[in-house]
Order: structure tokens, then C-alpha cells, then sequence
């Protein structure tokens, strides 16, 4: 969920002052202007991005899911066939709105309102997927994230992390900061880097005992 420049296009990271944690007024704004602010549902840019974070997961199919940051739920109606139960959370009423109406029919996913991290659902998840949602954060909330991120992986979760690479308007850090850093924090479990031109993308697997 990001104001892109052109598809793909890395700028770097914003340098001054650190900018505050993206708060969900902000995006409710964006939710009033359009069903669709970040072309989810039309860009091909998303579309590759989704059809190489499915190619990404470890596994065929998972048990418990949590996907961070679900917007209005297109990648949930792709993930959703890969998982048995698939609790998808994002802090934005109107985004929540619209993907209970294109999710509708799909009956393993639950759609819960919360932020992340401090209000991350409980319970045991084989899969926590947190697509373009990580450089909304503040490095310090990120921080925590990522300590309830290593929590996961210690109980034997996968982790993957998709983020953009360019620089926007708000957002507090750039995709690869926010990858830098959880690729940093939870070294030991990285087990993938596939990253692109115009993304990032990881993943991480944890080991039970």
C-alpha cells in the first residue's frame, strides 16, 4: 500500500528528518477516493509481485495463516487456496469493507480489524505474510514487529515479506531498510532472496525445538 512512482521504480531512501508511522487516517482518505488506490486489482507490476510471492512459499499448502496488511484483499483471494484457515488483518475500516465484498464466497478467510504490531492475533501461525505493509511502520515499531516476527519463527512459522523499493510520500522507512533490517534480526531463518529490480521479497524459516 504505497504512492508508487512508475512500476517498479527504486529511488532510494528519504534522508532529514524521520518520518512519523503512517496512521490509518491516511489511508481511509485514500479508501474515499478510490476502490482501488494502488491498482491492486489492474497493475501488472502487482501482479508479477503476487505470482512471485505465491512462488516464494515453501510449502503447497498451510495449515493457520495470517496475512498482515490485506488492503481490500486481492492477494487474500490468491493466498486463500494455500491455506486451510487464513486470518487476514489490516487497520483500515473502508479497506476491510471492500474485501469482505470480494471475499464474500471464499469461506477458510476471516477478516479482523487490527494494527500491527501490537495487535497481532494470537495463537500458533504456520505462515505470516506481511506484503507491503513493513516501511509503514517506524524503525522502532518495526523493531517490535520483527521481535513478535522472531517469536513466530521460534515456534517453527515461515515468515515472507514482500515490500516495494521505491521511496513515497509518507512512508517512514524505504522497502530495502525495512528488509535490511528483518533480514538482520532474523539472519538465522533467512532462507530466501528474491528480490527484483522494483521489490523485495524473503522469506524465513523457523524450526520447532
Amino acid at each position: 500500500m504505497s504512492i508508487h512512482a512508475a512500476d517498479g521504480e527504486a529511488l532510494g531512501t528519504a534522508h532529514g528528518a524521520p518520518r512519523p508511522r503512517v496512521q490509518p487516517s491516511s489511508f481511509e482518505r485514500q479508501y474515499e477516493q478510490s476502490a482501488d488506490p494502488w491498482g491492486y486489482d489492474t497493475r501488472d507490476y502487482e501482479r508479477r509481485k503476487y505470482a512471485a510471492t505465491l512462488a516464494a512459499l515453501g510449502r503447497a499448502d498451510y495449515g493457520r495463516v495470517l496475512e498482515v496488511g490485506c488492503s481490500i484483499g486481492v492477494f487474500t483471494r490468491l493466498l486463500a487456496p494455500r491455506c486451510e484457515r487464513l486470518v487476514a488483518i489490516d487497520f483500515s475500516a473502508r479497506a476491510l469493507a471492500l474485501a469482505r465484498e470480494r471475499l464474500a464466497e471464499v469461506a477458510n478467510v476471516e477478516l479482523v480489524p487490527a494494527s500491527f504490531p501490537e495487535q497481532a492475533p494470537g495463537g500458533q501461525w504456520d505462515l505470516v505474510v506481511c506484503s507491503e505493509v513493513l516501511y509503514y511502520l517506524d524503525e522502532l515499531s518495526l523493531l517490535r514487529a520483527l521481535d513478535w516476527l522472531g517469536e513466530q519463527l521460534e515456534t517453527g512459522a515461515s515468515v515472507v515479506a514482500a515490500s516495494w523499493r521505491g521511496e513515497g510520500v509518507e512512508e517512514p522507512l524505504s522497502g530495502d531498510r525495512a528488509h535490511d533490517l528483518m533480514t538482520a534480526k532474523l539472519a538465522r531463518w533467512h532462507v530466501l532472496d528474491a528480490r527484483r529490480p522494483g521489490y523485495r521479497l524473503d522469506r524465513f524459516d523457523g524450526h520447532e525445538g
